[in-house]
């Protein structure tokens, strides 16, 4: 018999109960509880907020999971850079690390560069997942943070953004490699 594991869930520019967030939550029960944070003015995200309520809701103790979408994907690195934490095992999906064109409201999150000096060691295992069609955050950046911090990469053909416009209510590939990640 498994111990239960809690992930935290950091949304992107949307809400926690957007996209495939609320499936992830059902469908990783009850061997995984995904609490799904909620984040501050998430259509006009501040990088300190966010940080904020990150460490307001997350545990940061050895072997959590963080599950991020997106401009989560940042703040979850940001959270591992800024924590005294090992062995944390991280799924990003349509990652970025860099400014992008169309939004350079977000700059402020790239900026100073995510130091993964201090985030590699700290993870045991992680995985990005990102698309070649997607329209907001190049794949070639989800492509580069992997490489950045090791992570097993996952490049979809298609899935855009994985947003439920895109038409991700449901996520199994996320679960399944949230169920792996727990298994490390």
């Amino acid at each position: 018999m498994t111990k239960r594991q809690r992930a935290y869930l950091i949304h992107g520019t949307s809400t926690r109960d957007d996209d495939w967030f609320p499936w992830l939550e059902q469908a990783a029960k009850p061997d995984i509880i995904v609490s799904r944070l909620t984040l501050p003015e998430p259509f006009n995200p501040d990088p300190s907020h966010w940080q904020d309520a990150c460490d307001a809701q997350i545990e940061a103790k050895p072997g959590m999971i963080l599950v991020a979408h997106s401009l989560g994907c940042i703040t979850a690195l940001r959270y591992v850079e800024r924590h005294q934490v090992k062995d944390v095992r991280l799924l990003l999906v349509g990652a970025f690390d860099q400014g992008l064109p169309d939004y350079p409201q977000l700059n402020s999150f790239v900026q100073p560069p995510i130091d993964y000096g201090q985030v590699k060691p700290k993870l045991a295992g992680s995985t990005v997942i990102c698309a070649q069609n997607d329209p907001i955050a190049p794949y070639q950046d989800g492509v580069a943070v992997s490489q950045r911090i090791g992570a097993k990469l996952i490049v979809q053909p298609t899935g855009g953004h994985f947003l439920s416009s895109d038409g991700y209510q449901e996520f199994p590939l996320a679960l399944k490699e949230l169920q792996r990640l727990a298994n490390l």
